[in-house]
């Protein structure tokens, strides 16, 4: 799980910085974005694969009481992607107490994922590791 956590944090960080790069080339006008989206939690039965019975039991449980369906899931996306007031760089969730489940919202961004520096080195680290470069 701290390995997957690490991963959609990358995730909101490279596309804040894409969005920032979007800016900087004046792309923006031309209504080119880049909108970090998290769908909650859905019930798709991918927590019944977890180790031991104990906790699949506890997942099985966790996903009927507070997650919501697969459909409601799909929200956020097709708010960002279609919505004229979803803004390049900013990130949207559902709008529930918790963020598993409800309409779609701008949601607060993980700390220091707006951090120019940080997006800057992941941009740079993503470039090295993959070799493909990637100029706007």
């Amino acid at each position: 799980m701290g390995a997957y956590a690490k991963s959609k944090r990358a995730n909101v960080v490279s596309t804040v910085e894409l969005a920032r790069r979007l800016r900087s080339a004046g792309l923006g006008i031309l209504g080119i974005r880049a909108i970090a989206v998290h769908p909650g939690s859905a019930m798709t039965g991918l927590q019944r694969h977890t180790d031991g019975a104990t906790a699949r039991a506890l997942s099985v449980l966790a996903e009927r009481l507070l997650m919501g369906s697969p459909q409601g899931a799909a929200w956020p996306t097709l708010y960002a992607a279609t919505s004229p007031g979803a803004e390049s760089g900013t990130f949207i969730g559902p709008a529930g107490r918790r963020q598993d489940s409800g309409p779609p919202k701008p949601v607060r961004l993980p700390r220091g994922a707006s951090d120019p520096a940080e997006g800057s080195r992941l941009w740079a680290d993503s470039e090295r590791l993959t070799g493909v470069t990637f100029t706007i």
